[in-house]
């Protein structure tokens, strides 16, 4: 079983955090996250401003991801999700292959199209177009990737001959996970055994309705020929640890309020959808006592194999955050690994 960390690097315009400061604690948090013995750490991309004073700020992960291979020898440098449809897939390849030059091989690339709106029209795209899109880039990309000469005329890219100068470290490919919100995309990517990730407030209404779709892509995933020895299924859940529930949840919805009422959501409205989160037992806010039973409870009914905690939410503070992430690697992960 393997536990990860997730983040979106939410920034507010009121002058509480900084740009470097946040960047610098972002960073602070990979070299603490790998010496606490977390698998990986996965950041998402994003660009422009979700409201006035709300944006999520790495409009290029492969950026931050560099910075923390410099500092950092065994942790996973994720993306949850790099978008293929925004940028020009051959500058998406150079800029991963050089993160897994630069980590020796740790880079795990999440893939997805699943930006807001307004990202697809700065980038002078429609959204509807964003599936073809992310299929013609991830053909280049791979092309890419095996060092081939790349030649490929679509809908959207043309190439004619031209072959990477920086290639990835791991072979064929660098590990790599598709982005699953609908129960299509589930049962689609599990017919053509390709691994996927999942947030999982975005694509269920509660455990038993992730738990069934859980069943259905593994079902489809081992039919078709998918590689039981490599599968996995990392699930991403809001999370807050404290030694006690009540202080954890707190603390939880403290910064949940926060970041729902910076996305121009009025205050009735963001305490109406928290406790709607709260009641999908969508939001882990809780004891170490508390996560290991819900970590169970997903083990005993579905066999995904890794958990990801999204710690790093509004503007949580990083003390608060590191205490999560010794609570969790002290007290819980030590127990479901001597239990599994």
């Amino acid at each position: 079983m393997r536990f990860s960390l997730f983040s979106v690097l939410d920034h507010y315009e009121d002058g509480s955090r900084t740009l470097s400061t946040l960047y610098s604690q972002l960073l602070e948090q990979i070299v603490a996250a790998e010496r606490l013995g977390f698998a990986a750490y996965w950041i998402g991309e994003h660009h422009g401003y979700l409201t006035s004073q709300h944006a999520l700020v790495c409009p290029n992960p492969a950026i931050l991801l560099a910075a923390a291979a410099q500092r950092t020898q065994r942790i996973g440098l994720n993306t949850a999700v790099a978008n293929l449809a925004l940028r020009h897939p051959l500058l998406i390849a150079e800029d991963y292959a050089l993160v897994d030059q630069l980590s020796q091989g740790r880079l795990g690339l999440g893939i997805g199209r699943g930006s807001y709106p307004h990202e697809y029209a700065a980038f002078g795209q429609k959204r509807e177009e964003s599936q073809a899109r992310f299929a013609e880039a991830w053909e280049i990309i791979q092309q890419a990737w095996r060092g081939e000469m790349i030649t490929f005329h679509g809908r959207y890219y043309h190439i004619d001959g031209i072959r990477l100068s920086v290639l990835p470290v791991q072979k064929p490919l660098p590990r790599y996970w598709f982005s699953a919100i609908r129960e299509e995309s589930f049962v689609a990517l599990g017919r053509a055994a390709q691994p996927i990730i999942t947030l999982s407030h975005l694509s269920s209404d509660g455990p038993h309705m992730l738990m069934k779709l859980i069943r259905e892509y593994q079902q489809y995933y081992l039919a078709a020929g998918g590689d039981s020895s490599q599968y996995e299924l990392p699930l991403i859940f809001y999370a807050c640890v404290a030694p006690t529930r009540l202080e954890a949840q707190q603390l939880g919805r403290e910064a949940m309020l926060r970041y729902l009422v910076h996305q121009d959501i009025d205050m009735q409205h963001a305490q109406q959808h928290m406790r709607q989160l709260e009641e999908r037992e969508q939001l882990w806010f809780g004891a170490p006592d508390d996560f290991i039973r819900w970590i169970e409870h997903y083990q005993t009914s579905v066999d995904n194999r890794h958990f990801v905690f999204w710690l790093d939410f509004g503007e949580m503070q990083p003390a608060t955050i590191q205490r999560s992430m010794h609570l969790l690697a002290q007290e819980v992960m030590p127990y479901l690994v001597d239990a599994a």
